[in-house]
């Protein structure tokens, strides 16, 4: 009964965050503005993309015909005519006339189902305030970066909010040929294409996916008697480095070079205020990464076949429509520095060689979508001196959702974690596996304003995930 009163009050809560601050979400992001077209035209549910969304992001922020639509004349550097003068003269470009910058804002209502915790609900108003930037200078130079304001209650005990940075710079179509050879440099990995739900740009529900948030469990420090441990923090996700892409009708392929052995493990805090996403030790060795994509049915990524619309606006009548299937393959190749120091100072020093491999699909098909992940890993000796045990992993994620109409769209997945952990290590838990169900609802108040309802059960390793049993969450997002 308790949960029930809880529920009601639960979305009385959220009706009226919802009729207070709708009112107030007039503005719409930079490239609505740009092209004088709603949100919809490039997005199932924001921020995940719909076909269109990923043809504009993969050709440099252009549609094909990009002139034809274009609302918003941009700022001419230099006269056309200059490029017959080169090298004598500069080369001319041209910058957005309108402002390039969108703000994202949050806010969170979370609610304890099974009473393990400190604070049974929690106000987190904003939750974030992401200030983005993103578009192109010139013909062949794209960019997108953002710095984003986070505020974690982390289960009602020790509150704790900072800012993380990331971006990127591309230059497009080198040596003359289209989409085939790009070259990107800032915050690479898997913000280009990955395993499709790797991605920030894909990402719906208010959770992110274990298998691109979990890293290499350490061991209790006292009872493993050491003072300092320092592990392999790597996870799933943007590094700094540089990455060479291309694409072409329905492949897509992107292989890169990272610091890797990452400073913070996912979903801690940074160790100061502001921290750059992916920022990595600098070490002797870089890691490897690469990804290929292929598409069956749709839209085309470079849509270099397609008749193109006269008006962007009839892009959006089913704008989460893309009937096709896509499928992913992943790969990761590192050295993470291992160190130990024992309660007398004594210390050891060491690697840990690891690679991940993955497989993904994405099955679209009128209103409904499922996709499915799998990956597995392998670390040589993760535990350094404490155990020469290698460490196999595998991750896994089956998800569905749908629209029940334009603005509600239902969604849930099943995900789990499953890890040989080596017995011998002292201070470690054998059987770290985890395993939890995430289901809600989506609904798209209007174009740039959405609200999350979702719920969360964990069946197995709950008490690795801050004793977050069973939760609920309201999160409403606007985006100007």
């Amino acid at each position: 009964m308790k949960h029930v009163v809880l529920l009601v009050r639960l979305f009385i809560v959220a009706g009226g965050a919802l009729l207070f601050s709708v009112p107030e979400a007039h503005g719409v992001p930079t490239f609505a503005r740009r092209y004088s077209t709603s949100c919809a035209t490039c997005h199932q549910a924001y921020p995940r993309l719909n076909g269109i969304g990923d043809s504009f992001r993969l050709m440099g922020y252009r549609f094909p015909d990009d002139e034809r639509y274009r609302k918003a004349q941009p700022v001419e550097l230099g006269d056309e005519a200059y490029k017959r003068l080169w090298p004598k003269a500069l080369w001319p470009s041209h910058i957005p006339s309108s402002s390039p910058i969108s703000l994202i804002t949050r806010f969170m209502f979370e609610a304890d189902l099974n009473g393990s915790r400190q604070a049974a609900t929690t106000f987190l108003l904003p939750e974030e305030i992401e200030l983005v930037w993103a578009g192109n200078v010139g013909d062949n130079i794209s960019f997108y970066g953002d710095i984003i304001y986070l505020q974690k209650d982390f289960g009602g005990k020790d509150p704790e909010s900072w800012a993380t940075l990331k971006g990127w710079l591309q230059l497009q179509s080198l040596f003359g040929r289209d989409h085939l050879f790009n070259f990107r440099v800032g915050t690479v990995g898997t913000q280009t294409m990955g395993l499709f739900t790797a991605r920030d740009a894909n990402i719906y529900s208010t959770h992110f996916y274990i298998y691109t948030s979990w890293f290499m469990p350490p061991p209790n420090l006292a009872q493993a008697g050491l003072s300092e441990f320092q592990g392999n923090n790597f996870s799933i996700g943007p590094q700094q480095g540089f990455e060479i892409n291309g694409f072409g009708k329905r492949w897509f392929y992107a292989a890169g070079l990272v610091n890797g052995n990452l400073l913070v493990p996912a979903g801690s805090p940074p160790p100061s205020d502001v921290s750059f996403v992916g920022a990595g030790r600098n070490t002797d060795s870089k890691d490897l990464y690469a990804n290929l994509v292929y598409k069956i049915g749709g839209l085309q990524f470079d849509r270099s076949s397609e008749e193109q619309p006269d008006s962007l606006s009839s892009l959006s009548s089913q704008f989460w429509r893309d009937d096709s299937l896509k499928l992913a393959l992943f790969g990761y190749s590192g050295k993470a520095d291992i160190k130990t120091v024992d309660l007398e100072g004594e210390v050891w020093e060491g690697s840990d060689d690891f690679w991940r491999l993955g497989f993904g699909l994405q099955h679209d098909i009128r209103s409904f979508s499922w996709s499915l992940q799998y990956t597995a890993g392998n670390d040589d000796r993760p535990y350094g001196n404490l155990s020469d045990q290698a460490v196999d992993s595998r991750t896994w994620h089956v998800e569905a959702l749908g629209f029940a109409y334009p603005w509600l769209m239902l969604y849930g997945r099943y995900e789990a974690l499953d890890l040989d952990l080596p017995a011998d290590v002292p201070g470690l838990l054998p059987d770290q596996d985890i395993e939890k169900v995430v289901a809600g609802a989506k609904l798209m108040i209007r174009p740039n304003v959405s609200c999350n309802i979702e719920g969360t059960y964990y069946t197995a390793g709950a008490e690795l995930e801050a004793g977050l049993d069973q939760t609920l969450f309201v999160l409403l997002s606007i985006s100007f």
